[in-house]
């Protein structure tokens, strides 16, 4: 249940990220 938690709040950030076009999404990913 703890992964569908962290996807809810990963979903509508990593699409903010995208809808501003920073490249940090790849580099938080890596950094987790």
């Amino acid at each position: 249940m703890s992964q569908n938690k962290g996807q809810a709040l990963q979903d509508p950030f990593l699409n903010l990220l995208r809808k501003e076009h920073v490249p940090v999404s790849v580099y938080l990913v890596n950094g987790i």
